[in-house]
């Protein structure tokens, strides 16, 4: 719990230190049904992009709960902590692992417990955007919603599906939609988190992305500028999220001319996306080659 406090506060340092004593209690300890802390930890490695642990935290729970009883008790949590695992493996690129993960997640949780049908599913989403599948994703996303009605307008994770309909309008190549799922997850987060949460920032830096496919640079810029400021001042600057909004600005810099500029963001981009991903996942490879190809 002081881990995760420390996450939301942007202690990264320190949450990760109570991380590391939480994994080593946990590896010193009987934690036959315990298994959802090893999750929680799990989502604190994950939110400190120390996706090896993360991993390994998630796994220890997912067997230690397949061999209790099957059950409403056990698998909900055994689909939480393969959810875990599909995405740490979906970040290294590792898509059928991660499929399989999700997939045996789905089949885990009933029609009533709407919320984590809601996770699954955007989690599904979010693998069939990144392997070209843009229908599926968009199914995935809206199935989501659909689940989440009864819980209001502004339920968090409603923002999530929204936040995920946008980045699938950007990689589509700038549907029009895009814009208004952005600015609908915004709305929901400010009122939730206010305006200096790291999760409005990953909204912004979204809006930025689809402002750009409008050819709306300038407030492209100004939007990335904001998102990417806030990823500094609560993960750090050498987080992901700052990469992806570095990328998106280079990208804009260069549409504008600016090219000693956008080379130095693509190769900032590329030094934080070899800390937190493998070398040969395919970002880490397409930036690599983006950047070799730029002359100087």
């Amino acid at each position: 719990m002081r881990g995760v406090h420390c996450r939301r506060r942007g202690w990264h340092a320190e949450a990760e230190r109570w991380a590391r004593r939480a994994t080593e209690a946990a590896r010193q300890a009987d934690l036959a049904g315990h298994a959802t802390l090893l999750v929680d930890l799990a989502s604190l490695w994950h939110g400190l992009t120390r996706y090896a642990q993360a991993h390994e935290c998630a796994r220890w729970a997912a067997e230690s709960l397949t061999a209790e009883p099957a059950g409403p008790g056990r698998d909900g949590p055994l689909a939480d902590a393969l959810v875990r695992m599909g995405d740490v493996e979906r970040r290294q690129a590792r898509y059928a692992t991660a499929e399989a993960h999700l997939r045996r997640a789905a089949g885990l949780v009933d029609g009533t417990d709407r919320e984590r049908a809601a996770t699954v599913r955007l989690a599904l989403g979010v693998l069939c955007k990144e392997t070209g599948r843009y229908d599926e994703a968009e199914t995935c996303y809206r199935e989501a919603l659909a689940c989440l009605e009864r819980h209001g307008a502004d339920h968090p994770m409603r923002a999530d599906a929204l936040h995920n309909l946008a980045g699938l309008a950007h990689a589509r190549g700038g549907d029009p939609a895009g814009e208004h799922h952005a600015r609908a997850a915004i709305e929901i987060r400010q009122r939730a988190l206010g305006p200096h949460h790291d999760h409005v920032a990953a909204d912004l830096a979204v809006l930025g992305a689809v402002l750009a496919d409008q050819g709306r640079h300038a407030e492209a810029a100004e939007v990335l500028h904001r998102a990417m400021s806030i990823f500094r001042e609560r993960l750090g600057a050498d987080h992901y999220e700052v990469a992806v909004c570095q990328v998106n600005l280079a990208h804009l810099d260069d549409l504008q001319g600016r090219e000693e500029e956008a080379g130095r963001r693509y190769r900032d981009a590329l030094r934080i996306k070899r800390r937190t991903l493998d070398p040969d996942h395919p970002e880490v490879e397409r930036l690599s080659a983006l950047v070799r190809a730029r002359p100087g």
